[in-house]
């Protein structure tokens, strides 16, 4: 596989494997990898693996143990709770104001576009597809808004997101499902132009999601 830069280095290729089994709970927390094995699983030496492993370390997915390895963060309750706090701030405002766009056919035709890429992931049982599809919705509506600081803010957001949505989905499999219909009703209330009902809808399925991961208060 190549980027645009050409072919992708072996740190990067090291990173992009294991950082993609932490986000789908292949690796869950609490699991310690090994250098080595994660050298001969990726077809590599060492010395790309613990750049890698840095790399991943800066980004609180593992804290690293000197000649044993790495060990995968699990995500907490306090930043479960801070990552949703966030959402319900800022996603109902988002909802709200395309709402209240007179364009905004486009925008709602993108929204069930990735609803319907999720849907078609989960019947699948492509929990990554499902992750990205679910979460390019809630980007592309912040982003629709049109406020650059708050797209920003929500991007940086993205892997703790993926990793709570694959929580969620483990603790309640039926999550998937309402996740989509939750999807389609904010949808449905930002085609209608009723900016009340898109905040509700989307305060709403944040609160859901919070409750999938045993949360009972954002506060």
């Amino acid at each position: 596989m190549t980027t645009r830069s050409g072919p992708k280095s072996a740190a990067q290729r090291v990173y992009d494997w294991v950082r993609a089994r932490i986000l789908d709970g292949t690796y869950a927390g609490g699991t310690l990898l090994s250098e080595g094995e994660v050298a001969d699983a990726v077809g590599t030496s060492r010395t790309p693996v613990r750049e890698a492993f840095l790399q991943l370390a800066t980004q609180e997915m593992l804290v690293l143990y000197p000649k044993r390895g790495a060990l995968v963060l699990s995500v907490n309750t306090p930043e479960l709770r801070d990552v949703l706090a966030a959402r319900a701030l800022v996603e109902p405002w988002a909802a709200a104001l395309v709402a209240s766009y007179p364009d905004r056919a486009t925008i709602v035709t993108e929204l069930r576009r990735l609803t319907e890429q999720a849907t078609k992931a989960l019947a699948a049982a492509d929990d990554a597809g499902f992750q990205e599809a679910d979460r390019a919705f809630h980007h592309w509506l912040l982003a629709a808004a049109g406020n650059r600081l708050l797209t920003t803010f929500y991007s940086s957001l993205r892997d703790r997101q993926l990793r709570s949505g694959t929580l969620a989905l483990h603790n309640n499999p039926g999550r998937g499902a309402e996740t989509m219909a939750q999807h389609s009703a904010i949808a449905d209330a930002i085609e209608a132009g009723d900016s009340d009902r898109a905040a509700a809808a989307a305060a709403s399925h944040v609160q859901n999601t919070a409750l999938a991961l045993g949360l009972s208060s954002l506060s």
